[in-house]
């Protein structure tokens, strides 16, 4: 029984370092994996020596330290990601077209990409002008 629990222990040990090193191209850092497996290990060492169990005691606390980190780095990784993939909120920009009669007509443009969207639909490549504007928009 000792010697199955012993193969399933080391089992578990190898998958995770091995997880680790071939997630290392997903932008892991393996430092502090390799970290928190020792640490693990040592102090699941040191509570299995106390009952006779060193080996198994160094086995799991380092599969268990060594995973949590692993996990711990992948929701950091997909929390950036899920920062990254959010869409842009479209500009908005206010342009003063003085009217004729001197009083002022703001005019509310949404820049999309490098466009400006008038509130009619019309784009403009550039942003435009209070000369450009006052034909559509001013008194």
């Amino acid at each position: 029984m000792k010697a199955v629990r012993k193969r399933v222990l080391a089992m578990i040990v190898v998958i995770g370092l091995l997880g680790s090193i071939f997630c290392g191209g997903c932008g892991l850092s393996l430092h502090p994996i390799y970290k928190s497996t020792l640490a693990g290990a040592l102090i699941g060492g040191i509570i299995g020596y106390q009952s006779d169990e060193a080996l198994a005691g160094a086995l799991i606390g380092g599969a268990i330290l060594g995973v949590g980190e692993l996990l711990s780095q992948t929701d950091e990784i997909a929390e950036e990601e899920s920062a990254c993939s959010e869409p842009q909120q479209d500009q908005k920009v206010v342009v003063e077209v003085t009217n004729s009669n001197g009083s002022i007509t703001p005019v509310l443009l949404t820049k999309k990409g490098s466009l400006y969207v008038g509130p009619n639909g019309e784009a403009y490549r550039q942003r435009p002008t209070d000369q450009q504007l006052r034909p559509v928009y001013g008194l």
